[in-house]
């Protein structure tokens, strides 16, 4: 093949029209992404930039999958990363600036309409409406990653037991929104 395609849709593209035994070793959007094939019929609904994951297998040394952070609405590609999550916040630092300076917030037992209204306005304006992520704290650790098309509007749910937000200038932790229905 000539010169790589750059973007998650062109790299999706040349994917799919490559035979099966030939992608191998291929950039594509991992599966359950939005863009992928098998996404699960949510779409984002985010005016501009759209993050997903693009995924490749590599074989040398051993076995192992790279993957990087991606853009749906431009050719935007984040570095190689060895865990997935990661990829997903180099995506979401492209698509929505500002996201590691939400508040992470608790998943409702109950009453999932009040604390939608608490959560939208603890967020910014219109963040949910048009696409945003949420952050989410899980208290059980095997459900720590983070999940496309989860949020409320479509963004993805991050994991804030993953990620790792940015400090102030102040050093002062993390603030979270402790929404308890």
């Amino acid at each position: 093949m000539g010169s790589e395609p750059r973007g998650a849709s062109a790299r999706q593209a040349v994917y799919a029209q490559t035979p099966a035994g030939q992608q191998r070793g291929m950039w594509t959007i991992f599966f359950g992404q939005p863009g992928a094939k098998d996404q699960g019929g949510f779409t984002s609904t985010a005016p501009e930039h759209r993050p997903t994951l693009l995924a490749r297998v590599v074989d040398e040394p051993k076995w192992h999958q790279l993957y990087r952070g991606a853009c749906l609405g431009c050719d935007w590609e984040g570095e190689t990363r060895s865990r997935n999550g990661d990829a997903v916040e180099d995506a979401h630092d492209h698509a929505w600036p500002g996201w590691r300076d939400l508040p992470a917030v608790k998943v409702p037992k109950s009453n999932y309409e009040r604390w939608l209204a608490e959560v939208k306005r603890a967020y910014p304006p219109g963040w949910l409406e048009v696409g945003g992520p949420i952050v989410t704290i899980r208290t059980d650790s095997r459900f720590s990653r983070h999940v496309p098309g989860r949020a409320p509007g479509g963004g993805y749910d991050l994991a804030a037991s993953y990620y790792q937000p940015r400090r102030s200038r102040d050093n002062l932790p993390h603030p979270t929104l402790d929404l308890e229905f």
